[in-house]
C-alpha cells in the first residue's frame, strides 16, 4: 500500500509539471493491477482530464489524442457527463459533426440542465450544419437554465439578426421575381418579360 501511495504521489507530481504521459505510465498499470482502487481511478481520471484539456489547447491542438483521453475516462466512468461534453468538443474540432452531436446529447442525458452543452450543440448546428432555426432553439434552451449566460445571449441575438436578413433577402428576391415577369390577369401565371401571350392559358397581353 505504501508503494502504491508513493507511485500515486509521483504521478501527481508529473501531472503538476504537465508530464502527463509519464503520469499515465504509472497510473494505468496501477489501475490494471487494482481495478477496485477508487483512489487510483480518481487520480487517473484527473490526469486524463488535464491531459485532454492540454491537448485541446490552441498551442497544442491534438484533438485526436484529446478524444482518446476522454474516451478512456468514459471507459472508466460511463456516466461522466464532463467527459462526454469534452469528447464532443474534440469531435467538433475534428469536424466529426455526428460524433460530436452524439457525445453532447449523451452528456445532456446524464445532466439535463447542462447549459454549456446546449450552447455547444447550438454552435454545432449554426457553424457546421448551417441550421439556424435549430441552433436558436438550443441557445434558448441554454438560456432557460441561465438567462444571463453571456455566450448564449450573444449567439441568440446574432442568429435572430441572420434570420431577419434572410427573410428580407427572400422577400426582395420574390419582389424582383414578380417585377421581372408579366403576371397573367386571367390565370395568374408568371410569364417572361416581352411575352405577348400567356404561356399557360394563351391570354393576350
Amino acid at each position: 500500500m505504501s508503494q502504491q501511495k508513493d507511485l500515486i504521489n509521483k504521478a501527481i507530481e508529473f501531472k503538476k509539471k504537465e508530464k502527463f504521459e509519464d503520469a499515465l505510465k504509472i497510473l494505468e498499470p496501477l489501475f490494471e493491477n487494482d481495478r477496485h482502487s477508487e483512489i487510483v481511478k480518481s487520480v487517473l481520471v484527473e490526469v486524463l482530464f488535464d491531459y485532454g484539456g492540454h491537448l485541446n489547447d490552441e498551442w497544442v491542438l491534438d484533438y485526436e489524442k484529446a478524444a482518446e483521453c476522454f474516451n478512456k475516462i468514459i471507459d472508466l466512468d460511463p456516466n461522466n457527463y464532463r467527459a462526454w461534453y469534452n469528447l464532443g468538443i474534440a469531435y467538433f474540432n475534428l469536424n466529426k459533426t455526428e460524433d460530436a452531436l452524439i457525445a453532447y446529447k449523451r452528456a445532456i442525458q446524464i445532466k439535463p440542465d447542462y447549459m454549456y452543452c446546449y450552447y455547444n450543440i447550438g454552435l454545432l448546428y449554426e457553424v457546421q450544419k448551417g441550421e439556424l432555426e435549430t441552433a436558436l432553439q438550443y441557445y434558448e434552451k441554454a438560456l432557460s437554465y441561465n438567462k444571463n449566460f453571456t455566450y448564449a445571449l450573444q449567439a441568440s441575438r446574432d442568429i435572430r439578426q441572420k434570420l431577419e436578413i434572410l427573410k428580407i433577402n427572400a422577400f426582395e428576391n420574390e419582389s424582383q421575381k414578380i417585377e421581372s415577369h408579366i403576371i397573367c390577369k386571367k390565370c395568374g401565371n408568371f410569364n417572361r418579360v416581352g411575352a405577348k401571350f400567356c404561356d399557360k392559358c394563351g391570354e393576350r397581353f
